[in-house]
């Protein structure tokens, strides 16, 4: 027992001095406060843009481009950034693209073969090629020539907000109306609201090493396998005051231990936002004016160090030594729920005391009971038919379909 109480004691002050916030902003050399976006080189340089150009952060000195210093910049305002593997940094704008290749610059745009100069993404794929997510749209560089994809191709109407790719290099796109689409190179293939989805407007989706999909949606992250099945969502990561009850999510970032950070930002009634980062067993926010320069997060990522870098309405903020909630030291309990698909009722069997949530494909509470141990008999006649997602406190996520 002495033991166990030393150790903790190590962790908790341990905890107590690792973690730190710095801010960043025009006083310290920042070009503008308002940052869209930011990305990380191979160098370890952080790379902002902003609504009034570049910045460019190597750890001690800044940096800056805009129209006035470098004419060849198409926009100030910058929607997406993204740092190569080959060196080079991508600028979008709502006029077409930037590429800066040490001081030299290359624009391009829809008469270059863009599929449309409104950017808001920019990526690249194994094979090196860089991929633009765009309003009507996706484009792919493969050095030498472009080529476009759009609805008349089958990629439903509403653009791209975000590409990824999993262990196939096939692509996976963020789309703000039908959901996430999957392009295997030939098809497109639609993942929304009737396979699970929380919502169908995505804003972005990130892929970790198991080919786990985390879709970040206007109403919470819903996770998919790498059989694509919906096995987990996640609604209220931050908690926010009523009636934002659900998280809508900016961005989605994984660091080398395998948490998930997620940018949270409301845009409507009130002004409220925060990151919140997942351990594998719970939430932690940071939310507060000490941890974040401001509420308007728009943009996340991790450098080599594991420093969370936030981009905001109101500057950035680097999150060093990052602590997290402790994972809770308990076996989950084992569910059972039958008959599935279900009509009138749902037998659920428990080896301890539980309560369970259980959501609508919209990712809605439809409803919260408190279970025994051993047999629970739910009426579920007064539910309307379709997908239901069930989750309790301790055990493991389960789906349903009630007929």
């Amino acid at each position: 027992m002495k033991k166990v109480q030393i150790l903790l004691a190590l962790i908790f002050s341990t905890s107590l001095v690792a973690q730190e916030y710095t801010h960043f902003t025009e006083a310290e050399g920042l070009i503008n406060n308002s940052v869209n976006c930011l990305t990380i080189d191979q160098y370890q340089n952080i790379w902002f843009g902003t609504n009034n150009g570049v910045s460019m952060f190597d750890g001690d000195t800044w940096s800056g481009f805009s129209t006035e210093l470098n004419p060849e910049l198409v926009s100030n305002s910058i929607t997406a950034i993204f740092a190569s593997t080959n060196g080079t940094v991508w600028f979008g704008t709502d006029f077409g693209i930037n590429r800066l290749d040490g001081a030299s610059w290359d624009i391009y745009t829809e008469e270059d073969g863009l599929g449309d100069n409104r950017i808001s993404s920019i990526t690249e794929d194994s094979n090196g090629n860089i991929w633009i997510g765009e309003k009507n749209g996706i484009s792919k560089f493969d050095g030498a020539e472009w080529t476009s994809y759009g609805m008349d191709d089958g990629l439903p109407f509403g653009g791209v907000n975000e590409i990824s790719f999993d262990s196939n290099n096939d692509l996976w796109l963020a789309n703000s109306i039908f959901g996430m689409i999957h392009f295997d190179g030939t098809d497109f293939t639609t993942y929304n609201t009737n396979a699970g989805l929380v919502s169908n407007s995505v804003r972005t989706i990130e892929i970790d090493e198991e080919d786990n999909k985390w879709v970040g949606t206007a109403q919470g992250i819903t996770v998919l396998n790498a059989n694509n099945n919906v096995v987990d969502h996640h609604t209220m990561m931050l908690l926010l005051p009523e009636p934002d009850t659900l998280n809508p999510v900016v961005d989605i970032a994984f660091d080398s231990q395998g948490n998930v950070w997620t940018g949270i930002y409301v845009d409507y009634l009130v002004t409220v936002g925060g990151v919140a980062a997942w351990n594998g067993d719970s939430w932690t926010g940071f939310t507060d004016d000490e941890e974040l320069v401001g509420p308007v997060v728009r943009a996340l990522a991790v450098d080599v160090n594991d420093a969370i870098w936030v981009a905001t309405s109101s500057g950035v903020t680097k999150i060093s030594e990052p602590v997290l909630s402790i994972p809770q030291l308990f076996t989950h309990s084992e569910m059972s729920v039958y008959p599935n698909p279900a009509t009138t009722t749902l037998t659920f069997d428990f080896d301890t005391p539980e309560e369970i949530t259980l959501t609508n494909s919209l990712g809605q509470r439809v409803l919260t009971k408190k279970m025994n141990v051993g047999l629970n008999v739910l009426d579920i006649s007064s539910l309307a038919t379709g997908l239901y997602f069930i989750k309790s406190k301790n055990s493991s996520f389960k789906k349903v379909l009630i007929k």
